[in-house]
């Protein structure tokens, strides 16, 4: 079997707003990243348009053959309980096809070079606790710190 080449980098929220195979790949997300209780997703890309200019929204996108099949998007806010910037990863998203070859970890890991360079001491990702996320991030030196909870109220 022959996999395609896998190509991350990092880009603006124009450029993969711009690719065609972003309307499709945004479906998928919004359809896995639901959350009983809370509307449905509805991502709101002006607003990601416009952190893109403040330099606290740091996008990635991964092709494999020419193919837009996923992106991540790192904030780098500064957290006013600690008073001190810390990378979190936002939006991370690969396209079920394409999980298995490492494009997931592709964009990870350039995650974590872009954390490094802001000089956040780390980078927190949070992970479906049904997803394979969940497992491989410890794999990956990751320490679960908590755990999100929701409740709906009316």
């Amino acid at each position: 079997m022959i996999v395609a080449p896998t190509l991350v980098r990092r880009c603006s929220v124009a450029d993969i707003m711009e690719d065609p195979q972003f309307p499709a790949l945004i479906a998928e997300y919004a359809r896995e990243s639901a959350v009983e209780g809370l509307p449905p997703p509805d991502a709101k890309m002006a607003t990601y348009l416009a952190m893109d200019g403040t330099g606290m929204l740091h996008p990635l996108g991964v092709w494999r053959d020419g193919w837009l099949v996923g992106f991540l998007s790192v904030l780098t806010p500064i957290l006013p309980h600690y008073g001190a910037l810390v990378a979190v990863a936002e939006s991370f998203f690969v396209s079920a096809p394409h999980r298995k070859g490492g494009a997931g970890l592709r964009l990870l890991k350039e995650a974590e070079r872009i954390a490094e360079e802001a000089g956040s001491p780390g980078i927190f990702v949070s992970a479906p606790i049904s997803g394979i996320l969940i497992e491989i991030l410890p794999r990956r030196g990751y320490t679960e710190t908590s755990r999100v909870f929701f409740k709906k109220v009316p």
